[in-house]
């Protein structure tokens, strides 16, 4: 018969807690440097620093606009204003002055109602192309077309549906752009409608057709940016909701690391603390009429007291801090490790037969997986079983690795007072189910002990 070498659960517990310590604290780091990378790509940007220094930054937005307004149709009257001194196009300011008003109206009321905002400045566009106002107040293409031009942008760079707005701005951009009444009385005169055109542009029908390519580009700067915008919306979203799934997963792994550690910290210090107590008690029982067994027990208890303690200690170095290089693989003989099981057992009068027939090698978690099932059912008959004999066999067949531990019981619970309610068998199926395989626990076929049966697939993870 050969036996793989084992790692003792005791060792392999810290090891699997340090690395997964180490990539739950990777991954908390990682977290926490997704999140605050944004702040600082916002704080060192043009902008931000723009903003850090101007005068506005203490004010609210809805005042910070109004004076933004109030600065832009400062700075466009007094542009009129000199352009009128020094005799420059236009040569009547008043419907320039509308004009402007206009557009700064708009820019400052379409994001937030754009409907609204579009059909006003539609209107006023088609009153002013069609020459209903008064005069003096008339304005031509291209400037007639700015006002409208800014709201169709911000409506649609938005969010806006482009429809209604490119509808409405095409259609008033040529009524605007092209002469209609002086085409329409030409035609009436009897020339050609081509003729017609050519007369009322003054065969300058480029500048007409540079007048609507720039409408026609206003409309797809506006949807380019609309889709730029919702693009950045479903990217942020998405990195949102990455950080936080990154933070949940995070603390799912230092959870169930928690978890693990006071399962391996249950199984060791739960099966040597009750064969410990165990064999005290049975000492005490029989010390009046043998005190020699008294001191073999004071002795063993020693013993297994330094033992605990050494567990614990390993346990609690490995939480306080990780070491800087890997962990030694301590590793063991299986046979060597069941029988320092079983001799903590027999010391205290139990018959324990243990029987391995496994041939090659056990992996390491499966080999972990083994050890702690079998001790588990070892501490479970010291507390819940009258039995004095417990069998253990591990054997391999062609698909699986099987663990069956028995005791002819009856049930007796050794230490009433003690809370029930371990997490002993949940302990054992955690680590079973974890590599694929299954565990059953129930009565024997005599009805009155105890069998627990594991099977683990020798192919892994099924």
């Amino acid at each position: 018969m050969q036996t793989a070498d084992v790692q003792a659960p005791a060792a392999q517990a810290p090891t699997a807690r340090t690395a997964a310590a180490r990539t739950a604290a990777a991954q908390a780091q990682a977290v926490a440097s997704q999140a605050a990378a944004p702040a600082d790509r916002r704080g060192s940007s043009p902008i931000a620093r723009l903003r850090a220094v101007s005068p506005f930054r203490d004010l609210g937005p809805g005042l910070r606009r109004v004076l933004l307004l109030g600065l832009g149709v400062a700075a466009y009257l007094t542009a009129l204003t000199v352009a009128l001194q020094f005799d420059w196009y236009p040569r009547s300011i008043p419907g320039y002055v509308v004009l402007g008003l206009t557009a700064l109206v708009a820019a400052a009321t379409t994001r937030r109602f754009p409907l609204t905002s579009l059909t006003v400045v539609s209107a006023v566009t088609a009153v002013t192309a069609f020459g209903l106002v008064p005069e003096g107040y008339g304005v031509r293409a291209p400037e007639l077309l700015v006002p409208l031009a800014v709201t169709v942008f911000i409506a649609v760079s938005n969010g806006c549906p482009a429809f209604a707005p490119s509808a409405s701005f095409a259609v008033l951009a040529v009524l605007a752009v092209i002469p209609w009444p002086v085409v329409v009385a030409s035609w009436q005169i009897g020339g050609s409608v081509v003729d017609a055109f050519d007369w009322a542009v003054f065969y300058d029908r480029s500048t007409q057709l540079g007048y609507l390519v720039g409408c026609a580009l206003v409309i797809a700067a506006a949807l380019a940016l609309q889709r730029q915008r919702r693009a950045t919306a479903q990217l942020a979203a998405r990195n949102r909701e990455l950080v936080a799934l990154r933070a949940e997963e995070a603390v799912r792994i230092a959870e169930r690391e928690r978890t693990r550690m006071a399962r391996d910290v249950h199984d060791e210090v739960a099966h040597h603390v009750a064969a410990l107590v165990i064999g005290a008690q049975a000492a005490i029982r029989v010390a009046d009429q043998h005190p020699d067994r008294l001191v073999a027990a004071l002795d063993d208890v020693v013993v297994g007291g330094k033992d605990v303690l050494t567990r614990i200690r390993s346990v609690v170095r490995v939480l306080k801090a990780a070491p800087v290089g890997p962990v030694a693989d301590a590793s063991g003989d299986l046979d060597v490790e069941l029988d320092a099981m079983a001799g903590r057992l027999r010391a205290i009068g139990y018959r324990v037969d243990c029987t391995v027939l496994v041939h090659g090698q056990l992996p390491a978690a499966q080999r972990v997986a083994v050890l702690g099932v079998v001790q588990e059912c070892l501490t479970n008959t010291m507390l819940h079983s009258s039995a004095e004999e417990v069998r253990v066999a591990i054997t391999e067949g062609p698909t699986a690795w099987q663990v069956v531990v028995t005791d002819p019981g009856p049930a007796a619970e050794r230490f009433p007072d003690v809370p029930r309610g371990g997490a002993g068998i949940a302990n054992m199926r955690e680590r079973i189910v974890g590599l694929g395989g299954v565990l059953v626990t129930g009565h024997d076929a005599a009805g009155t002990g105890w069998a627990v049966r594991a099977e683990l697939p020798r192919g892994g993870v099924s």
